[in-house]
């Protein structure tokens, strides 16, 4: 965790240097965006991992300077990889500066790309489940065509496994994750 909030502190100078707002580039409120971020999902310590690495990129569609949806993809190395894949849904609240402060929301099902590994169990088979996502931002503005970004929300997670038991042949189980989500990223346009 001391890991990763040194890299966001050292990350707090570039955020700085690209609100300079002197030659902004024209902002533009319509059209593809692509926001590609990296984050850490912090859960409890009842799960394997307490910190997971979570890389996602959204491609929407901006309707105006405060709406914008699309779709969402990435990887995220839970107890298992899984590829989260849904829409996503951003509401902007814009400001003098070109900056924003954002509320973005996604969901839809999170693939497996590996089966788990569970004890001396035997699994058989691993699904993958639905996912939720919440979070609050600040886009930050920019001289250039993209914008860095930072966000904290909410992360909800479930994918389900199948494993062999000796007595009652197999067991279908289900794991959910609650988790504290903290990304930063950036917007090209």
């Amino acid at each position: 965790m001391r890991k990763k909030l040194s890299l966001l502190l050292l990350l707090i100078p570039i955020l700085t240097w690209s609100q300079n707002n002197a030659e902004l580039v024209p902002p533009k409120e319509k059209g593809y965006f692509n926001y590609t971020s990296i984050g850490s999902l912090i859960g409890s310590k009842n799960d394997d991992k307490t910190y997971i690495t979570s890389l996602l990129m959204e491609h929407n569609y901006q309707f105006n300077n405060t709406i914008a949806a699309g779709l969402v993809t990435g990887v995220e190395w839970l107890d298992v990889t899984v590829m989260p894949l849904g829409p996503n849904v951003k509401v902007f609240i814009p400001n003098k500066n070109k900056s924003s402060f954002f509320w973005s929301t996604s969901g839809g099902y999170a693939i497996a790309l590996e089966d788990m590994e569970f004890w001396e169990y035997e699994i058989i088979d691993t699904k993958g489940g639905a996912f939720f996502n919440t979070e609050f931002g600040y886009l930050f503005s920019s001289k250039r065509h993209y914008n860095f970004f930072i966000a904290l929300g909410y992360r909800y997670h479930e994918f389900e496994f199948t494993r062999k038991d000796w007595y009652l042949n197999e067991v279908e189980r289900k794991t959910t994750y609650n988790r504290l989500s903290v990304r930063i990223g950036v917007r090209v346009f």
